[in-house]
């Protein structure tokens, strides 16, 4: 919504009386916003906190392939199934592999 509106990081902090390092990290999801914050930035950008809430929804939705958002410092990844099940696979091969490494270096230390 900042973006929509043509708005800088340090625009929008000014607007609001909040250091940009600190508006920084409350729209990247590293530190939680609160309610009264919701009402300042709603304010400042002179929409409602749902239209803020609902723009992060939808940009998070729109990078169908894979996307990464972060709500209430909770990381959330949204994957493809077969990228998942790929990963899976093989870090459990990495695990097999160590497991063998650490058989091996036991044996030679003997």
């Amino acid at each position: 919504m900042r973006k929509y509106r043509n708005f800088t990081q340090s625009e929008m902090s000014a607007k609001i009386a909040m250091e940009q390092t600190t508006y920084s990290r409350k729209e990247r999801g590293i530190s939680p916003i609160t309610n009264e914050e919701w009402e300042r930035f709603a304010k400042a950008l002179n929409t409602s906190i749902e239209k803020i809430k609902d723009d992060i929804k939808l940009t998070t939705v729109l990078n169908e392939v894979n996307t990464f958002q972060t709500t209430h410092n909770e990381p959330q990844i949204t994957l493809p199934l077969n990228l998942f099940n790929i990963m899976l696979k093989y870090t459990s091969k990495l695990e097999e592999d160590i497991q063998k490494l650490k058989k091996q270096k036991k044996k030679s230390c003997l």
